[in-house]
Order: C-alpha cells, then sequence, then structure tokens
C-alpha cells in the first residue's frame, strides 16, 4: 500500500483519488470547498477543508509520510501556482502538478516542477498507474498485474550500454523501445517533437539521462528495475 494526498477535489482530483483508494492506497483528499469535501469524506481514507495556499496549512500535513503529492487544482491556476511553489521547498518525496493550458505548464516548468500532468493527455486513471510504478513517465496497464511502461533510465545505468543493462535476462521485461533526444542538451521538459522512438536499438550505445526505456512485463518486475 502507498500514501498519497492529492490537493483539488474537482472531476479530475476527486477521480484519482478514488481510483488510487480503490487499488488499495491510502489517500488524503484536500480542498477549499466544503462541498466538495463532504461528497468525498465517505470515498476516500481522509479528506479536509484546507487553504492550499497556505504555508502553514501545508506544513501541518505529513508530507514526509507519503509517497507522492499530487495537486490537481484546475480552474483556479493562482491556487496551483502557489500551492506547488510552496510545497517544491518542503520535503516530499515526489511532487506532481497539473497543467490546464500551455502557459500554466509553462509557469510550472519555470518553478521547477518536474513532473506535470495535463487534462487532455493523462486520464485520472493513467495517472493512478503511473504513480505506482517510480520514474515513470506513463504507464498502460494491460491486466492487473501487466503494463507497458515508459521508464526514466535509473541513475545507476546512466553511462552504460543495455547490453550490460540486460532488462529482458534481469528482470523479465521486455525491451519495446528507446526514447532519445534530437537534443545533447534535452532534459525532461524537452518537447515531444524533439525525441525520437528507435525499434532497432544499440544495445551498445551508452544511455542518457534524458532516455526513456519503453517496457512491457509484469508491474512488480517494473518495479523491480526502477528500484534497481
Amino acid at each position: 500500500m502507498m500514501k498519497y494526498i492529492i490537493i483539488g477535489l474537482g472531476y479530475f482530483g476527486s477521480t484519482l483519488a478514488s481510483n488510487l483508494t480503490n487499488q488499495g492506497h491510502e489517500v488524503i483528499g484536500i480542498d477549499n470547498n466544503a462541498d466538495k469535501v463532504d461528497d468525498m469524506k465517505d470515498d476516500i481514507s481522509v479528506v479536509m477543508e484546507m487553504d492550499a495556499t497556505s504555508p502553514n496549512a501545508l506544513k501541518s500535513l505529513p508530507l514526509d509520510d507519503v509517497d507522492a503529492v499530487i495537486v490537481a487544482i484546475g480552474e483556479d491556476i493562482g491556487s496551483s501556482i502557489l500551492a506547488l511553489a510552496i510545497l517544491k521547498n518542503l520535503p516530499i518525496k515526489r511532487l506532481i502538478g497539473r497543467a490546464i493550458t500551455p502557459v500554466h505548464r509553462n509557469i510550472l516548468v519555470q518553478l521547477g516542477i518536474q513532473e506535470i500532468v495535463q487534462p487532455e493527455e493523462d486520464s485520472a486513471l493513467s495517472v493512478s498507474s503511473m504513480l505506482q510504478i517510480k520514474d515513470a513517465n506513463r504507464v498502460m496497464e494491460l491486466s492487473s498485474d501487466n503494463a507497458i511502461a515508459e521508464i526514466i533510465i535509473p541513475k545507476k545505468y546512466i553511462g552504460h550500454s543495455l547490453a550490460s543493462v540486460n532488462p529482458e535476462n534481469r528482470f523479465n521485461l521486455k525491451l519495446i523501445a528507446l526514447k532519445t533526444s534530437h537534443k545533447e542538451k534535452a532534459n525532461i521538459f524537452t518537447s515531444k517533437k524533439d525525441y525520437w522512438i528507435e525499434y532497432k536499438i544499440d544495445f551498445n550505445k551508452p544511455l542518457k539521462d534524458t532516455d526513456f526505456l519503453v517496457l512491457a512485463g509484469k508491474i512488480e518486475d517494473i518495479k523491480r528495475f526502477t528500484l534497481s
């Protein structure tokens, strides 16, 4: 079981909270709207009415005891930005922001938010799947225990070749593709158009910190690889 805090219980946030709860995880849901809090009180572990733009209120949360904090605030972009700006400087294992417009996303990038989901691309179901696997950029569940995942290269494997990493034999995973950047100085915010997908992979080429591996297999084996 994992623990999450979800700030913002609109349609996206409440759906994400319900999905994670149904998967057996513990969820603390937060919103400043009493009606939304009341609507969710029977659906998730803990629900709280709180102003997420208050530093003191956010510091009162068990931030160091959860696996991720997701700021799912939608329409109130100002509150989303302020909450993420405060949370970025607090001890959190994983911080995820939701952007609803390209301008909103660009501001979050400037803040240094490294994981950003967008409702037109990332459904609440796909985000709940992504949260279960460390360093997963995208996850598509094939069944309750199998998935295809786009994984950030674990730090210990950067500079090593795929031949030496050998995810197929060591972790029972099928390597589908390597997603790599056209740009030498790419980073996690590089646009999708600046990446290409390699299906005929050079297993002797060193892996970069901006590469992604597309892997298929059992979810537990994908988790083992990301934690290795």
